[in-house]
């Protein structure tokens, strides 16, 4: 593949400068490869425990907050760091685009390795609070082998952010490719082949973030990268480590608060229709995140358009990158929307081939059928959340989530006496409030930036 070659690696910062619509188009395909990838990753350890039957699956998807609150600090740092790299190359700054690169990476793994026997103590109690006690031992069995490599779970995000900050989207695709295709190889031959179970699903997913940062690494030590990594002269710079944290510390709080009202969420899920309703809710509402890829990979590659060109003082160039996106996502998501009401029982077939879980296919697609309206509000937030990134307002960012994590837990409360597919109905209509919300907060936002030109 092309990013293995020993081509200019300042190409791709070129294009990240150039024209803000060229640079889109140019980047959105391997940011969607990315996403694609992401979706895969996560979609192929719940396909093949699901042949394990509906127990696996609950228990996977129960504990997928903490498996993500690993994985978010390294999101937050990434992230944090991609939007600073980004202003700094514009600004013509590159040593402190260096800097931001070695400081993360040290950040990234000492805080790696303080949160992993939290994480671990954290499974049981977890299990117990939501009131599935029974689920405990596969829980603590799946998650067991990924935080034993808890820094690779926390660097491959990181690192990654760092690539998409320089442009270098493909590099980290390529890397991201290997990873998933490790995990997909890796997860029969461990859960079956092994007669591991889960915990082979869950040691599978340790390998591909393990395969992922190797690659990742593996180019910035050939120096194929327009930011250099190195820590030659290495100290700890307090005003760059803080940058990183003021940006990426909200994306983690988003994270953070997500993942623990996701928690509260089953809770009432499970008070609605027992452990299987974790299932019911869980399969159809990862098939929908399907539909926000493409949305998503626009909100992705604008963000280090959008940042490099602010850092070069070209807001208008901004502006029109998130213009573009944001019309983009709108027709995209909508067009989705449709195909997937069409095509609901054949996007649930990898996921009800078991005995326990074909009862539960009519359920599945009605559930299906109606989260998938919640892909356009996805999208459009995804799009705003990624401008205040880009504009350096992480908290505005965070306020936006915590509207639409805490109506969504306040109306699962509200229908948790009711069925999961009016749940969800409940959901769909804060993910539309959210939206609005961000377009009106971003709108603010910019016309301040504006005016301050």
């Amino acid at each position: 593949m092309s990013a293995f070659k020993r081509a200019d690696p300042e190409r791709d910062t070129a294009v990240m400068l150039g024209d803000p619509k060229r640079a889109i188009l140019v980047t959105v395909v391997p940011f969607l490869i990315s996403t694609v990838v992401g979706q895969v990753n996560m979609l192929a350890d719940l396909a093949w425990c699901s042949v394990l039957g509906s127990g696996a699956v609950s228990a996977i998807q129960s504990v997928t907050p903490l498996y993500w609150v690993i994985f978010d600090v390294g999101l937050g740092i990434g992230l944090g760091s991609n939007v600073i790299i980004a202003h700094r190359i514009g600004s013509g700054d590159r040593e402190g685009a260096r800097r931001i690169v070695s400081q993360g990476v040290v950040l990234a793994i000492v805080i790696a390795f303080a949160m992993a026997p939290l994480v671990y103590l954290l499974i049981a109690p977890m299990m117990s609070f939501m009131g599935a006690s029974a689920l405990a031992e596969a829980s603590t069995q799946y998650l067991t082998p990924i935080i034993a490599f808890n820094a690779f779970q926390v660097l491959s995000p990181t690192l990654s952010g760092f690539l998409r900050g320089e442009g270098a989207s493909n590099k980290s695709n390529v890397a991201l490719i290997a990873g998933t295709l490790v995990n997909i190889a890796l997860d029969p031959l461990f859960i079956f082949s092994l007669d591991l179970g889960v915990s082979g699903a869950g040691l599978a997913t340790a390998m591909s973030c393990v395969t992922s940062v190797s690659i990742m690494l593996w180019f910035y030590l050939s120096h194929r990268t327009t930011v250099p990594l190195s820590f030659k002269g290495y100290r700890f710079e307090r005003k760059d480590v803080a940058e990183i944290m003021y940006l990426g510390m909200p994306k983690m709080a988003e994270m953070f608060l997500m993942d623990t009202l996701d928690a509260f969420n089953r809770v009432f899920l499970i008070a609605c229709g027992g452990i299987d309703a974790v299932t019911l809710f869980s399969v159809p509402f990862r098939v929908v995140m399907l539909a926000a890829m493409i949305p998503n990979a626009f909100a992705m590659a604008m963000t280090p358009v959008a940042s490099a060109n602010l850092g070069a003082g070209r807001l208008d160039n901004a502006l029109y990158a998130f213009r573009m996106c944001l019309k983009s996502v709108l027709c995209i998501s909508s067009a989705l929307v449709l195909l997937y009401l069409l095509l609901a029982p054949f996007l649930l077939v990898p996921f009800t081939t078991s005995e326990s879980m074909v009862p539960m296919k009519p359920e599945l697609e009605t559930i299906l059928r109606i989260s998938v309206f919640i892909a356009p509000t996805i999208s459009v937030t995804m799009v705003c959340n990624s401008m205040l990134q880009s504009m350096k307002k992480p908290m505005v960012s965070l306020m936006v989530t915590i509207f639409r994590t805490t109506s969504t837990t306040v109306l699962f409360a509200a229908l948790s006496s009711t069925s999961v597919p009016v749940m969800c109905a409940g959901m769909v209509v804060a993910g539309v409030a959210s939206a609005a919300l961000a377009v009106l907060l971003t709108r603010r936002d910019l016309e301040i930036g504006r005016a301050h030109v």
